[in-house]
């Protein structure tokens, strides 16, 4: 049984590592894009006449991949003020059923982000000339998706380490 959570451990650590490296890269060329664009505009008045509509999916990839990392380390936005007063077993409790719940709404944002994508592929609109617009809007479906993933692994991994550590476990943490 460990060598299996071995081997899926090695999976997650290379696929966030991955995930940071197309972050970056997307982050890089975002940042280059717009500066390019303000410098054509400002001393050229010209501009790439795609660079606004890039520069905004961009935007879209960089809070969708941005947003996995940060559910995948429990380090989004929470307001736990709550749960930090109540002691460990039901603070446990409570935070299990905050990621269950989170997982099930995820996993309902994601089915439907998906089918707004398949009704964007059906329009056939472009984003940039014989680029459909569906395939830049695919990140909607699969970062919640995986955002789902994610705490769905999360809430397994804290039952998994309640049941071996007991009470000394603090649920919510993360990969840690």
């Amino acid at each position: 049984m460990r060598w299996i959570f071995s081997f899926f451990s090695v999976v997650d650590r290379v696929f966030a590592k991955l995930l940071e490296a197309f972050l970056i890269a997307i982050l890089v060329s975002m940042t280059l894009l717009v500066v390019g664009q303000v410098v054509l505009r400002n001393l050229f008045a010209s501009g790439i006449v795609w660079g606004d509509v890039a520069a905004r999916h961009m935007v879209l990839w960089v809070a969708f991949l941005g947003a996995m990392l940060a559910t995948r380390g429990r380090k989004h936005i929470a307001i736990d003020a709550v749960t930090r007063l109540l002691p460990r077993r039901p603070r446990n409790v409570v935070r299990i059923v905050l990621d269950t719940l989170a997982c099930v709404v995820s996993f309902l944002l994601a089915r439907a982000s998906l089918m707004f994508v398949l009704e964007e592929r059906a329009m056939g609109m472009e984003l940039i000339s014989g680029v459909p617009a569906w395939l830049a809007q695919t990140v909607i479906p699969f970062g919640f998706a995986m955002i789902s993933l994610e705490y769905a692994i999360g809430v397994v991994l804290d039952i998994w380490r309640i049941h071996i550590n007991g009470i000394s476990h603090v649920a919510g943490r993360g990969r840690g």
